[in-house]
């Protein structure tokens, strides 16, 4: 990985003082083609990367196609294994479902469904009813010997160990979504929890399905359960079709944007349901993500809000869970990169990039301005509910300049080097350049990260190369307040001030600056020179291609 890590470090100090991490920005670092990509013309349906499943050492990459324009060659659903190779990365395995029509967004997880130790990839495609009427709708493979995963099938290729279609009933339109591979009954077994986006027209909403073994050999010997699914609960047509599941314990949060389906699971009674009230912009897409940020044992959903509801509230949200409901806390609003209004960030993950022992969180996006936002927002420590506790950075956009092109919601945070940090990995579901045209690149980022030695004595922060942009003070403010922030190479630096609803109050600062540190003094006025009123407002800094963002409050 091609990073700046810089370390200010002599004896004397070294003895007296601690360093800390933190990310100041990302670069594109390279793209791993996409295989077959003129025939798997319609995008990427999901992708995980950075495991070493068959255990040789090698980072691997596992990927599925998509199905966008239902052209001749994307609507036959294939599955890759790709392992670095020096600078390379080698297709080693791969596999396909055919005859199979699959439709868009399948799911693709890492699994181990029979806890015999030996991991798994469970793939979801999503069905359509062009080849059959009752089609495969979960297939695993189950590592084998060296590269090989699944069963030969004696004509050059490898089956599924396990099929299932999920339903006997004919042109059941089932579609999941997004899943979670968990134990949320406290049995000793794991489920499958999915999201059902056709739960309206004729599926599930969500639903949980077990099995009783994935064999070796496929010999069709295990058993498969549908445990619960919304039709099973009394869930109506009211509650939408669902783009999101987050596990939390025993419960299941199914997301849309008329209602948040939560599942409940009881040893004594088994499964109930309850609906709570959605989230005000709308309802995630494969974004929710259950996490313990501040590691005291409790577990969160952090999620991105992508659209159907009120615009002005797209953004990244911590979800608690408080008595029996889940309350929501803004960390930030991203309304700004969607001024239409329209569509809104799609796709998340997880992990912690620059080794700090606090998560980093990725999110994608669809028709954002700019086009392909890639959006990072770390966690810092500290009070989870506090937004002050959380950056913000843009990442990276512009892929595809079209606007509107590609929906950039396929994302993985994975070490998949040689050094310590982990990288961020994103491509597109859907194709770039027009109809019909090739499957983008998965797009590799490195982390631009600072390692900053402090002195406790004197409370300094010794850095280079970093921007880092601090806390404005006093805050909260009456009539003015100070910004300070570094310029680690002359760029155009802009200084921007905007409301909650993402609109600009003033830009402060728009011109190239010169390397060091500076302080801005806002007196609390608009671009018009009207004083703002009493309310919490965004203050953000972009040098070059990063922006980073903050809280501050006015109290008059």
């Amino acid at each position: 990985m091609k990073k700046v890590v810089t370390i200010w470090c002599v004896l004397v100090l070294a003895m007296f003082s601690f360093s800390y991490a933190g990310i100041t920005g990302f670069t594109r670092s390279g793209e791993i083609t996409v295989p077959e990509a003129t025939l798997n013309n319609g995008g990427v349906g999901s992708m995980v990367s950075g495991v070493d499943l068959d255990a040789d050492g090698k980072t691997e990459i596992y990927l599925v196609n998509d199905n966008w324009n239902d052209g001749a060659t994307e609507v036959i659903a294939r599955i890759y294994k790709l392992e670095k190779n020096g600078t390379a990365w080698d297709v080693v395995w791969q596999s396909k479902l055919d005859p199979f029509y699959q439709n868009t967004w399948p799911v693709l997880l890492v699994t181990d469904l029979d806890g015999d130790s030996k991991q798994e990839l469970t793939w979801m495609p999503v069905n359509s009813f062009s080849d059959t009427t009752n089609p495969v709708r979960i297939a695993v493979y189950e590592q084998g010997t060296g590269d090989v995963l699944g069963v030969d099938d004696g004509a050059s290729g490898y089956k599924p160990n396990s099929t299932w279609t999920i339903t006997t009933e004919q042109s059941i339109n089932i579609r999941p979504i997004d899943a979670e591979a968990v134990d949320v009954d406290g049995d000793g077994s794991t489920e499958i929890i999915f999201a059902d986006r056709t739960g309206k027209t004729s599926g599930y909403y969500g639903a949980v399905c077990s099995v009783s073994n994935i064999p070796d050999n496929g010999d069709g010997s295990e058993t498969w359960d549908l445990e619960v699914t919304g039709i099973d609960l009394g869930i109506t047509t009211a509650a939408e079709n669902k783009w999101d599941v987050a596990v939390v314990g025993n419960n299941a949060y199914f997301f849309s944007e008329t209602e948040i389906s939560k599942y409940i699971y009881n040893s004594g009674t088994g499964w109930s349901y309850e609906a709570l009230s959605p989230l005000a912009g709308g309802s995630p897409v494969q974004s929710a993500m259950t996490v313990d940020l501040n590691k005291d044992g409790t577990k969160e959903i952090i999620c991105a809000v992508y659209d159907w509801g009120d615009d002005t509230k797209k953004g990244i949200y911590l979800l608690q869970e408080v008595a029996d409901t889940l309350k929501p806390t803004e960390i930030f609003n991203l309304a700004a990169y969607w001024p239409g209004g329209s569509r809104g960030p799609w796709g998340g993950a997880s992990g912690d990039i620059d080794n700090d022992g606090n998560l980093d969180f990725i999110f994608g996006s669809r028709a954002s301005t700019p086009n392909g936002l890639i959006t990072c927002v770390s966690y810092t420590g500290g009070d989870i509910t506090d937004p002050a506790n959380y950056e913000l950075l843009m990442i990276d956009s512009l892929y595809s300049a079209t606007d509107a092109d590609g929906i950039w919601s396929v994302l993985n945070i994975a070490n998949i080097d040689d050094d310590p940090e982990k990288e961020v990995l994103y491509t597109s579901s859907t194709p770039v350049g027009g109809m019909f045209s090739a499957t983008a690149p998965i797009i590799v980022l490195d982390a631009t990260v600072t390692i900053n030695v402090i002195d406790p004595g004197s409370n300094h922060i010794t850095n280079l190369d970093n921007f880092r942009l601090q806390q404005n003070y006093p805050n909260p403010f009456n009539a003015t307040t100070n910004i300070v922030f570094d310029v680690p190479s002359e760029k155009v630096v802009t200084l921007t001030i905007y409301n909650l609803l993402g609109k600009e109050v003033v830009t402060l600062v728009d011109r190239k600056l010169s390397v060091g540190t500076y302080t801005i003094t806002w007196n609390g006025l608009d671009r018009n020179g009207s004083p703002m009123s009493t309310g919490v407002y965004l203050y953000a800094v972009k040098n070059g291609n990063v922006t980073k963002v903050k809280r501050m409050t006015m109290v008059k």
